[in-house]
């Protein structure tokens, strides 16, 4: 605890300096502080999604996610339509302007579009968007998207958070990083990169009634231990992604609270490309080593309640997900399973994750006493989250990391699952996933593309290489904060946010 109230009050110190010559406080003005990760990128399309407040606060998306009832509701677009999946029309609010005073047209909706397409810009969400034939702009505030393919859930799309809507005139190549704008209900003041970020009200925004907030102080602080002693200093209002045993200790403290505005997946995944889990029965064997209500209590829930687990890629509380028995531990099945792939005397696995990250250490080392027995020696490899991306990630033979959830998950498959995903940490090369995938992004029959998602769930249980424990994404806050919204797009809707 030393160390953390140490680096509070040096970061403190360069936090004041940051914002020193910025707008000056007044009793009556309304500021919200959070404490976010050090991002990486922040320019969408590149943005790696350690800026949530920010971007969420700076940018507007055509279409948004009710916090409350988890609906998909008008933002940028104000209505939209595709009779048959293929051809899509989206009407656009009017009288809208962005940040730098220019006015918000179908223009820049089709910039946004034409952008994931960029070679040279590398978007990651490139693929969602490779099924576009042609984007018309008929009128300033309507957009007709013409499909290649039919897709009867692309207006999901536009609710990942890579894709808010950008200004056609401005040059995000070289401002996007140190000056970045768009419509949002925040519009940036100063920002120091890596350090801190001073939003203020934008004044000019479309709803008339938000924000609630005059000003965003966002200060990027590397470590959760620091983040949570400057909310329990009082110096910030917000932290985002605490742990659970975090969790406990601000309930037991009097004038915070911890909000669960929706559960997030942790991936354990098995390298389908390298020795050892490039044989399917050592992943099975791996599997036959899980005990699912000892991975609950790990992460401090209960299984069934705060915690879930299967081994597919898609989350328990989707629809789409298809509920099928647990296999059960059985260390002689492992065990036999591994003699058979040629490990009879066990084998030794380097297992990279996020030491830093809610949950992960924990997780890991659970998961190294339960395979144990089987003979699978794990060797954790744990790193602080910025190098564990940076460095591991992707490359490990066994990986543990943090995954948000998707409003289609088709989304998420395409991404993490598809042979040509950007994301695909597991290195799957399954032709029939790929298939299935690609049928699911298609079919316009709901019943015939559940169909889909069953069989797709079916292989992963029996062949995949992922195990999807599903944990609780925390957020301490101050008892003054009121109002604090996170749909699991994951983006908070600090426009509706007050603070006494």
């Amino acid at each position: 605890m030393k160390k953390s109230i140490i680096v509070c009050a040096v970061f403190l110190l360069a936090a004041a300096t940051a914002f020193a010559g910025g707008a000056q406080e007044t009793e009556e003005k309304m500021t919200i502080k959070v404490a976010e990760q050090v991002p990486n990128l922040i320019t969408p399309g590149a943005w790696d999604g350690q800026a949530f407040s920010l971007n969420g606060s700076i940018y507007d998306y055509l279409i948004e996610m009710d916090a409350n009832t988890g609906e998909l509701v008008p933002s940028l677009a104000t209505e939209w339509d595709s009779p048959e999946g293929k051809v899509w029309t989206f009407k656009l609010r009017k009288g809208v302007k962005f940040h730098d005073g220019s006015d918000f047209t179908s223009a820049d909706v089709k910039f946004t579009l034409e952008r994931t397409q960029d070679p040279e810009l590398g978007h990651l969400k490139a693929q969602d968007f490779e099924n576009l034939e042609k984007i018309e702009t008929p009128d300033d505030h309507t957009v007709v998207i013409t499909l290649k393919e039919a897709a009867p859930t692309f207006n999901f799309i536009f609710t990942d958070y890579n894709m808010a809507i950008l200004s056609s005139e401005y040059d995000y190549a070289s401002k996007g990083e140190s000056a970045p704008m768009g419509t949002g209900p925040f519009k940036l003041e100063k920002l120091v990169p890596k350090e801190s970020a001073l939003l203020v009200k934008n004044n000019n925004y479309w709803d008339s009634g938000l924000p609630k907030a005059d000003e965003l102080r966002i200060y990027f602080v590397p470590d959760i231990d620091s983040s949570v002693s400057l909310l329990e200093a009082g110096e910030v209002d917000i932290v985002p992604q605490i742990s659970p045993i975090i969790k406990k200790r601000l309930e037991s403290m009097d004038g915070f609270k911890v909000v669960s505005p929706y559960q997030e997946s942790r991936f354990i995944a098995l390298a389908d490309d390298r020795e050892p889990f490039s044989d399917n029965r050592v992943r099975l064997a791996f599997k036959y080593t899980m005990d699912p209500e000892i991975l609950a209590k790990a992460c401090q829930g209960t299984l069934g309640e705060t915690i879930f687990y299967n081994e597919t890629p898609i989350v328990n509380a989707l629809a789409q997900y298809k509920k099928i028995p647990f296999r059960g531990r059985d260390i002689d099945k492992a065990k036999k399973l591994l003699a058979e792939a040629g490990y009879p005397d066990g084998l030794s696995v380097d297992f990279f994750y996020a030491s830093d990250h809610p949950y992960g250490s924990d997780i890991a080392q659970t998961l190294k006493e339960l395979s144990a027995p089987a003979g699978i020696e794990l060797n954790l490899k744990g790193f602080p989250r910025d190098i564990y991306l940076s460095q591991h990630w992707m490359n490990g033979p066994m990986l543990l990391t943090g995954w948000g959830v998707r409003v289609d998950p088709s989304m998420l498959l395409m991404l993490a699952f598809h042979s040509e995903g950007p994301w695909n940490e597991s290195h799957l090369d399954n032709p029939r996933i790929d298939e299935l995938i690609e049928k699911i992004r298609g079919e316009v029959d709901p019943e015939v593309r559940q169909t889909y998602y069953d069989e797709l769930q079916e292989i992963f249980h029996e062949e995949g290489t992922v195990i999807n424990l599903q944990v609780p994404y925390l957020v301490g806050v101050s008892d003054a904060v009121t109002d604090y919204r996170q749909p699991v797009t994951m983006l908070p809707q600090l426009e509706y946010t007050t603070i006494k």
